[in-house]
Formats: structure tokens, C-alpha cells, sequence
């Protein structure tokens, strides 16, 4: 959820917080680059605080996140959430936005483990856009759409945001574990067994991104 300067807005982990910084751009609509970093101790939840300036039009601000986890816990490389809790930071149609980055930039990608790291930021997404839905829903909550450019997005795109759609994506993706074993390998022996992978699933592996494209 878009947060004031002098709010800390809670996260998960790091990788919530980068995700949080992509989706909420300047004012302007450019995009925040990261100049500096802080942790301060507060029990057990530190907050992390970062120093950013917009891209485009050069404002500077100063984001301040609570932060469940640190970095160098116990948890996987890259974890955005390890909980079933939704997330307080990233509204249902943002997780989406982010899965749908990821997944488009694959065909881009020239190294293999590129492509797992995506697939598995992609996965991440649509797992976390699935933790809004209750047990027997099929679409979000109003509560899950925090701001109007993602009610209307909603809106527009119902399909998109169905839980039998979202299931399916998740269904043409490799799974959560072997993705991370994927970004540990060595890119040769990754690459073998992804494409062996792939062609059990759906051919060229990284072409399903484009259901996300659908209206």
C-alpha cells in the first residue's frame, strides 16, 4: 500500500521491499533508484531504512520499511514471504503487474539461470496475489484492490484475476522447488534439465507468459 514519507510500511522481507519499489513509482511516474540503506534495530522487527531519488525527475525520498527478516536468515534465496499471510505492502493487481514483468522479459533473457530467477520471481507473484483469495474464492476481495488504478484494472480484466486462471499459470510454471534448485546450478546442468523439463510442459517453456497478456 502506497505509504507517506514518515510511514514504515511492513514487509516480509527484502525482496518484498524491492518488489514494493518497483510497483510505486514517483509522482512523476518515474521509477525510484536506491542511493543508500540502514538497518535500525527495533526488537523483532528492525526497520530498514532507504534513501532513493526518482529517475526521471531527480526528487529524492526517503522509504522506511519493518522488516520481518533479515537477509542471511534461514530462508531461501530471494523468499518474498515465507508465511500465509497476504501481504500489507503490495495490493493483489500490483503482484500481478510484477508477475507479468517477469515472466515477459524471459525471451529477453540470455542466460539460463536469468530465466529461472524470473520464473521464480514470477511464481513468487502469483503465489503472493493468491493469498488475498478466500478458500472458496474465485475473484479478490474488494479489500485486496487497494487503489483505483487496480480496481479498474480489476475491473477490465476479470479473467485475469480468476483463481482457476491463476492456478493454471502456476500450473505451467516448474515448480517453487525445483526453480530454486535451478538458481543454484550451474548453468549448463540447469540448462539441460530445464529444457528436458519444458518439453513435458508446453513446449518453448517461457511462451506461456502471454496468457497474462489477454483482455
Amino acid at each position: 500500500m502506497p505509504a507517506t514519507p514518515e510511514t514504515a510500511v511492513h514487509v516480509h522481507g527484502v525482496q518484498e521491499e524491492y518488489f514494493y519499489l518497483m510497483v510505486h513509482h514517483c509522482a512523476c511516474g518515474g521509477p525510484w533508484l536506491t542511493e543508500s540503506q540502514h538497518v535500525e534495530e527495533n526488537g523483532a522487527h528492525p526497520h530498514h531504512r532507504i534513501a532513493a531519488h526518482c529517475f526521471k525527475c531527480k526528487a529524492r525520498r526517503t522509504f522506511l520499511f519493518t522488516i520481518d527478516s533479515q537477509a542471511g536468515s534461514k530462508e531461501p534465496v530471494r523468499q518474498v514471504n515465507q508465511t500465509a499471510e497476504p501481504s500489507r505492502a503490495i495490493d493483489v493487481v500490483e503482484w500481478m503487474n510484477l508477475a507479468q514483468f517477469y515472466l515477459g522479459r524471459i525471451e529477453h533473457l540470455k542466460e539460463a539461470v536469468e530465466k529461472a530467477q524470473s520464473l521464480l520471481d514470477a511464481r513468487q507473484c502469483v503465489e503472493e496475489a493468491l493469498k488475498f483469495y478466500g478458500p472458496d474464492a474465485d475473484a479478490p476481495p474488494p479489500a485486496a484492490l487497494w487503489s483505483d488504478a487496480s480496481r479498474r484494472k480489476a475491473a477490465a480484466q476479470p479473467g485475469n484475476f480468476r483463481r482457476a486462471a491463476m492456478v493454471a499459470m502456476l500450473e505451467k510454471i516448474p515448480s517453487m522447488d525445483r526453480l530454486r534448485q535451478a538458481d543454484k546450478m550451474e548453468q549448463r546442468e540447469f540448462e539441460k534439465g530445464i529444457m528436458a523439463l519444458a518439453k513435458q510442459r508446453v513446449g518453448k517453456w517461457w511462451q506461456f507468459w502471454k496468457l497474462l497478456r489477454r483482455k
